[in-house]
């Protein structure tokens, strides 16, 4: 599954987590945050994954630096948990300003 995120479109967190919520296929019993957002990708769901954030940097004004950091490094965290596992088993994240 290919998922795009346009950081210009996002305008704070809550936005962000809508926007991936949908992308993701997670319904209402999804709780958006970091911590929800994490367990259900450690969890592998689902898979695979490539997470395309285009316009990064308004994204990371939208979010803050603080926020977006910790956002880029639980996504990052969880790449490289999959980096040893199949293609069709992997998450991979990328990052474009």
């Amino acid at each position: 599954m290919r998922v795009v995120i346009d950081g210009r479109c996002v305008l704070d967190e809550a936005e962000l987590h809508r926007r991936l919520a949908g992308a993701l296929g997670y319904g209402p019993g999804y709780q958006p945050g970091l911590d929800a957002l994490h367990e259900r990708l450690v969890a592998g769901d689902p898979r695979p994954v490539e997470l395309t954030c285009i316009n990064a940097s308004a994204l990371r004004m939208a979010l803050g630096i603080a926020r977006f950091e910790r956002f880029v490094a639980l996504l990052e965290s969880v790449e490289a948990m999959d980096a040893g596992k199949d293609w069709s088993e992997r998450f991979v994240i990328r990052l474009i300003d």
